[in-house]
C-alpha cells in the first residue's frame, strides 16, 4: 500500500506559476515577484557620453528618464557602436526605473519550484540569481530569479 501512495504523490501535478523570463547572456531569467516590467518594442534610445561601456543610453519612458544597459557589454572595457531603436525591458517605478537591452521579446512560461540540487551557473550574473526554478513543460531548463537592483547597483558601483 505504500507503494500506491507514494506512486500517487509522483503523479501528481506539479504545482506552477507564470512567468515572463527572459534570455539575457545564456541565462534563463524571471523578475523578482511583485516587481513590475515592462517591454518596449522599439525604443528610442538617446546616448549619454562619458558612461559605462555597458550603458547604451536613456530612453523617455512617459517623462521618466531610464538608463539602458546592454547585458553583452557588462564585462566589457571598449568602446561600442550605440543604437538608436531597441527592445527593452524596464524594470520597476518611477525613479527606480532602469532598462536591459533584450534580444528576443520574453515569454510567459509555466515554472515549477525547482529541485534543491540545481546548481548555480558560473556565469557573470549568478551573484544575482536569488531563486532557481524549472520550466514546468521541460524540467531540463532552469530559470532564475534576478536581482535586478543588486544587479545594476554593482555594476554602477564597478564604473563610479
Amino acid at each position: 500500500m505504500a507503494n500506491n501512495s507514494a506512486e500517487s504523490v509522483a503523479a501528481q501535478p506539479l504545482a506552477t506559476t507564470a512567468r515572463y523570463g527572459f534570455v539575457v547572456n545564456g541565462l534563463r531569467l524571471v523578475p523578482q515577484e511583485n516587481i513590475l516590467t515592462e517591454v518596449i518594442a522599439n525604443a528610442d534610445v538617446y546616448p549619454v557620453a562619458k558612461t559605462a561601456n555597458a550603458m547604451i543610453g536613456v530612453l523617455n519612458l512617459r517623462g521618466t528618464i531610464v538608463p539602458l544597459f546592454d547585458p553583452d557589454k557588462f564585462a566589457q572595457r571598449a568602446g561600442a557602436i550605440r543604437p538608436t531603436h531597441c527592445r527593452a525591458m524596464v524594470f520597476d517605478r518611477d525613479e527606480a526605473r532602469v532598462g536591459l537591452l533584450l534580444a528576443h521579446d520574453p515569454q510567459l512560461i509555466a515554472l515549477a519550484d525547482a529541485p534543491p540540487q540545481v546548481t548555480r551557473p558560473n556565469a557573470l550574473l549568478s551573484n544575482f540569481l536569488l531563486k532557481a526554478w524549472i520550466q514546468a513543460d521541460d524540467p531540463t531548463k532552469v530559470w532564475w530569479e534576478f536581482d535586478h537592483r543588486a544587479a545594476f547597483a554593482a555594476l554602477a558601483q564597478a564604473s563610479a
